[in-house]
């Protein structure tokens, strides 16, 4: 077992994010939580103790999760990876312990693989990695002795522009089993659309993503639904679509919405379950229209059927 007082990990975040149009991709949620949380909560499964250097942007991090958490940047920003990793081990104490390497976007990694690149490394590899579907190396997926990982770094006159590969020659990392899944990233709208799936694995469109994005209300605040609240929405309109019942998956739609959006200790599963119960009861279908129409008729939340009186 590796001592997990000597684990570092770094977190590299500091992209242009320029194929997913500037969108930050480790702030973006994926699941109902940024793709930096879930990194870090499955980091942090693995290696409690474990102290995380984030090279590049914070966003997207939740507060919850930001003590214990050192933030660099590489200078000047924008300069690369190995720029980014030189920053992050200026701020580690050398030792002779174990560092991760990760990238911002890898929402999947699950704590059982940090878990085998963590102890793989602690008994003595170099560097460990693993390789996707499609055999290529995961450069940000690996564990490393950090001498080594110091040595390969000193052995670049500037890290500036130089790409990830350049850590690693010379050297030939310990490949763990990994599930392919657990290495996809998200590095395009198409990535994104790919990786927020209906509960039958459907992808959700991804222009219907960008249209919920672009959503805003009376004031031009954006609407704060995720993408897997659009592909619950989905679901849930598929499953109302083929009830028995002829209730209309839109109007049900609406007044989940609706319950969502009035009270705040509504989550928008919560409320979608609420509407469907209705839906799939027999006898009920007199309820959902007369929502509808109560609800057109300007009437509050708490009158619905079922609702609090």
């Amino acid at each position: 077992m590796f001592d997990q007082h000597t684990v570092h990990a770094v977190v590299l975040t500091g992209g242009r994010s320029s194929r997913m149009g500037g969108r930050h991709k480790p702030g973006i949620l994926v699941g109902g939580r940024s793709v930096i949380d879930r990194t870090l909560s499955a980091l942090w499964s693995a290696a409690p103790s474990a102290d995380v250097v984030i090279a590049g942007s914070e966003a997207g991090l939740s507060p919850s999760l930001r003590e214990g958490v050192t933030v660099v940047r590489e200078d000047p920003p924008f300069a690369g990876p190995v720029a980014g990793v030189s920053a992050a081990l200026d701020a580690i104490p050398p030792s002779d312990g174990v560092v991760v390497l990760l990238g911002g976007d890898l929402p999947f990694l699950s704590a059982q693989t940090m878990r085998k690149l963590l102890e793989t490394a602690a008994g003595g590899a170099a560097v460990v990695s693993c390789v996707d579907d499609t055999g290529h190396l995961q450069y940000l997926c690996s564990g490393w002795d950090q001498t080594v990982l110091r040595e390969q770094l000193a052995q670049l006159a500037d890290p500036h522009g130089v790409p990830l590969r350049a850590l690693f020659a010379g050297l030939e990392p310990v490949l763990i089993d990994c599930d392919p899944d657990e290495l996809r990233d998200i590095d395009t709208p198409e990535d994104l659309a790919r990786a927020i799936t209906t509960s039958d694995g459907r992808p959700v469109p991804e222009v219907l993503l960008a249209a919920v994005e672009a959503l805003g209300d009376d004031h031009g605040d954006a609407v704060e639904l995720s993408p897997q609240h659009t592909a619950e929405l989905l679901d849930f309109a598929r499953t109302v679509k083929y009830s028995p019942s002829a209730a209309n998956p839109v109007v049900a739609a609406f007044i989940a919405g609706q319950l969502a959006g009035a009270n705040d200790d509504s989550s928008v599963r919560e409320a979608l379950a609420r509407v469907l119960a209705l839906v799939e009861t027999d006898g009920q279908l007199g309820d959902v229209h007369e929502s509808a129409h109560h609800l057109a008729g300007g009437g509050d939340v708490g009158g619905l059927p079922g609702g609090e009186e």
